[in-house]
């Protein structure tokens, strides 16, 4: 029975078609995903996952019935993947919502998502709300694609470990009409060194390979427009524009496959959800999101200006892609202990606790301000903390 429930879940997802690069396993994870998922089945049809949810007044109206599945990118029809890129530059074509004068490098209803990234950068990375607020925000990408440019489907996922050996040649990143565009032409640039300009470099230059801009795939000629503000660790030489400010710009990458053969593998990821070190939520997400943690490393691997600038990222659009792969991972890490894992919170207010600040709570409230769906909530973390309770209803395959 708990087989045969993810079994059919499975059986909704397309089947994988042919592709240019063999694919790594990810049978390890894929099964603690089929756990975490009968878990959470379980919680659900016995009464206790609502009792819980009701018991810290977070609203549950997600059912078997209504509850949308977030799929694996390479695992989608070529059409579903091309149904997805056109919703995202349906959104990069509408106009910014943004009052005048708030960001004046807003020019897209895409731009709005990159400036109130740029906006809250400093309380939501390294801080207690970081994975409920891009939970929240990547759930409002989503929603922004289909009630706004009639996308039916949802943000699918970037599994890391599947392209792990070979991201040059995947489905995300093989630069076909199909991906989520491809490498940077060779330009000149630094190695990535994470955190200081005199830490060692985690991913090298490769003469030859990256660094410029992006000339193939779907997102061809499409600028990041919102000014850079922290590009100094692999383009030094490349100034920041005025927070907020209008700096128009190529899309950049410097796609890493040793960086990837390093951290992006399935075992990595299989060690982030098994190991008894990270039970506690707070050094969980202190090792998803080190130097060359899961989060931090899986930007670097695509790298380049905007991707490698921790307030600019979401310029990218992979962005989304490995976003909805760390909100699976999380959703995987809950639910293997659903009742116990829900309603923990780690971590202060401030990024790595600068300046000091106190300790996040469940009652901090997230507010995504112009980018906030139509009808969603400015509500508390707690509210953000189950993919099937409060504005939210998915699960992962």
């Amino acid at each position: 029975m708990r087989v045969s429930l993810y079994a059919s879940l499975l059986l909704v997802a397309s089947v994988l078609p042919a592709i240019a690069y063999v694919a790594e396993s990810t049978e390890a994870t894929d099964d603690l995903a089929c756990d975490a998922l009968n878990n959470l089945w379980d919680s659900y049809t016995d009464g206790s996952l609502q009792k819980l949810l009701k018991s810290k007044g977070v609203a549950q109206k997600c059912t078997y019935k209504n509850v949308a599945v977030r799929r694996e990118y390479s695992s989608l029809s070529n059409k579903e993947k091309l149904d997805y890129t056109n919703s995202v530059k349906c959104l990069m074509r509408a106009p910014s919502k943004i009052k005048n004068g708030l960001a004046p490098g807003a020019k897209s209803r895409y731009d709005d998502f990159v400036a109130i990234h740029i906006n809250q950068t400093q309380t939501i990375h390294n801080t207690g709300n970081f994975l409920s607020w891009h939970r929240y925000y990547t759930w409002s990408f989503e929603r922004a694609l289909r009630d706004e440019c009639g996308y039916k489907g949802y943000v699918p996922y970037w599994n890391w470990g599947k392209s792990a050996k070979d991201p040059l040649n995947s489905p995300y990143m093989d630069g076909s009409k199909y991906s989520q565009g491809g490498n940077g032409v060779w330009a000149p640039h630094n190695c990535t060194r994470p955190g200081s300009l005199f830490a060692p470099c985690i991913a090298p230059v490769v003469e030859g390979r990256g660094g410029g801009c992006v000339e193939t795939g779907p997102y061809v000629g499409i600028e990041a427009n919102l000014s850079a503000v922290d590009t100094w660790f692999n383009y030094p030489n490349e100034p920041a524009g005025p927070f907020l400010g209008y700096q128009p710009r190529c899309i950049k990458r410097d796609i890493s496959p040793e960086l990837s053969a390093r951290t992006q593998t399935d075992a990595a990821l299989f060690n982030q959800l098994t190991n008894s070190s990270f039970n506690d939520v707070y050094a969980w997400q202190e090792n998803l999101q080190s130097g060359t943690g899961l989060h931090s490393a899986g930007h670097f691997v695509f790298g380049g200006n905007p991707g490698g600038d921790i307030y600019t990222s979401p310029n990218d659009p992979l962005f989304w892609l490995h976003h909805s792969m760390i909100d699976r991972t999380w959703w995987i890490w809950q639910n293997l202990r659903p009742l116990e894992r829900l309603f923990v919170i780690g971590g202060t207010r401030t990024m790595r606790n600068v300046p000091p600040s106190a300790n996040a709570t469940l009652e901090d409230i997230i507010d995504l301000q112009y980018i906030t769906p139509s009808g969603g909530p400015t509500s508390a973390i707690k509210n953000h903390i189950s993919t099937v309770a409060g504005p939210y209803c998915y699960v992962y395959v």
